[in-house]
């Protein structure tokens, strides 16, 4: 990614600064001069602007949890995040394959970045010593990083201290503090990422949609529903799961593309993911217009794209020149109620609501795609609310549910309980064991009491 006078990269390796600990790999972002031309004499095949720092996307707390491996990014995205102004590269990231199975997507913005950049170095004094920041005394002017006229001019000093210093101390912070989107699951992990940036809403709010690839074949559209308000809170909001794909061919690729043409653009929007031998061109939005037949239903799906239309009284696209009109559109992405709609019954989560949609539904012709020959995709898990839970939040609906999953401290208890049982039964059973066995052995004796009674005349002759 360029910007400014610099390149930046995005990448993942093993954490040198961990390594007397152990073996660990961190994601880092990395930036270089455009016009390095490489330093004098043993430099020149070297960068002399090369800095590096690491990535910080985790749950915090006492003891925060590390995503710590990144997979992928997104392209620099603009946008007004509560009273902020800020530019954000959104990115998607998963633990290692030998832990707890886990993925997760955090936005980074490109001035912490930058802050990061112009903070304190990381050095190893020696072999086993801790990695420290370095005072500020040792930084050698010009300040190593930074982008000269012509980099072969640079002094020695310079030279040779960004040689044995390019990593950065201080990490880069995730935006909203904390990941958008996480999800722990033995099935999928998130490949790729795709952002259609501050789609306007009928109130005037923006939000980034964002649509994360998995390798299993899908794609989830997700919102932070907080985004709009400020930019301290994650409210994250599941909006639906498209099963693009076959369950057994992972998303290679993910693109938001729209028409140049068009007057918004929203109408010939298209979601293009990509898989190793086939392509699909998915709708931007689903607003189950013949399904959805309420207010509360349609604002419940905190659906940026879609809007209960009071004219046409039905679930609508916002699309053409009137989408903004807040009188005759109703939504509200942060909360999915709205006090404008009269009171209506919910759909519940059932396969008969609003749940698999077939491929046809999900696909545009087949001249704006390549055919998929391993089978038909396109079904929709759609986020309904429950009227059980007081039109609280967005649930999956049960149309394609997946099997119960039971909780850590479950499976201890039903663990521990089963090894106290197991220990009772044997105890009870080697103790009736025994008592059969002693009893059986003393009937064979022909005079059971004669060894009892020899040692105790024994015992008394030798007194």
């Amino acid at each position: 990614m360029a910007q400014g006078d610099f390149v930046y990269f995005f990448f993942r390796e093993t954490a040198v600064e961990y390594i007397n600990c152990g073996k660990t790999v961190y994601s880092r972002v990395a930036r270089v001069c455009k016009y390095d031309r490489g330093g004098p004499h043993r430099y020149r095949n070297r960068w002399t602007s090369f800095l590096k720092s690491r990535l910080n996307c985790s749950v915090t707390g006492d003891f925060p949890f590390y995503f710590n491996e990144i997979q992928s990014t997104t392209e620099l995205i603009s946008g007004q995040y509560g009273n902020k102004s800020a530019q954000l590269i959104y990115g998607t990231f998963t633990t290692p394959v030998n832990s707890i199975s886990g993925s997760a997507v955090c936005a980074f913005s490109l001035q912490d970045i930058t802050d990061t950049f112009k903070g304190n170095f990381k050095e190893q004094s020696a072999i086993n010593s801790n990695w420290l920041p370095v005072q500020s005394t040792k930084v050698p002017d010009p300040r190593p990083g930074q982008c000269v006229n012509d980099s072969r001019s640079l002094p020695d000093l310079t030279l040779n201290f960004i040689n044995t210093h390019s990593l950065m101390d201080e990490l880069v912070p995730s935006f909203f503090g904390q990941p958008i989107v996480i999800r722990t699951s033995f099935h999928y992990r998130f490949t790729q990422i795709a952002v259609d940036p501050q789609v306007k809403t009928p109130g005037g709010k923006t939000y980034d949609v964002l649509f994360i690839g998995t390798d299993n074949g899908k794609v989830i559209k997700a919102v932070n529903a907080e985004s709009a308000d400020t930019h301290l809170k994650v409210s994250p909001v599941v909006i639906e799961e498209i099963q693009a794909f076959p369950s057994t061919v992972p998303v290679r690729g993910i693109k938001v593309v729209r028409a140049s043409q068009a007057g918004d653009g929203l109408e010939d929007g298209r979601l293009v993911v990509i898989a190793d031998s086939q392509v699909q061109a998915l709708r931007l939005h689903r607003c189950y217009s013949d399904r959805i037949l309420s207010c509360g239903e349609c604002v419940a799906l905190q659906d940026p794209y879609c809007a209960w239309d009071k004219v046409e009284g039905k679930c609508r696209a916002l699309v053409g020149p009137a989408a903004t009109d807040a009188v005759r559109f109703l939504q509200s992405v942060a909360t999915g109620l709205h006090a404008s709609c009269p009171p209506s019954k919910i759909l519940n989560k059932d396969a008969g609501s609003v749940g698999a949609i077939s491929a046809n539904q999900n696909k545009f012709p087949q001249d704006s795609m390549i055919p998929n020959k391993e089978g038909q995709g396109g079904e929709i898990i759609n986020i309904m609310q429950n009227e059980e839970q007081d039109n609280s939040g967005p649930e999956v609906s049960a149309a394609d549910s997946p099997p119960p999953q039971y909780s850590v401290e479950t499976l201890v208890m039903a663990v521990v309980a089963g090894a106290l049982a197991a220990l009772l039964v044997g105890f009870v059973a080697g103790y009736l064991c025994g008592r059969k066995c002693r009893k059986d052995e003393d009937d064979n004796l022909p005079y059971p009491d004669t060894e009892y009674e020899y040692f105790e005349q024994r015992q008394n002759v030798n007194r």
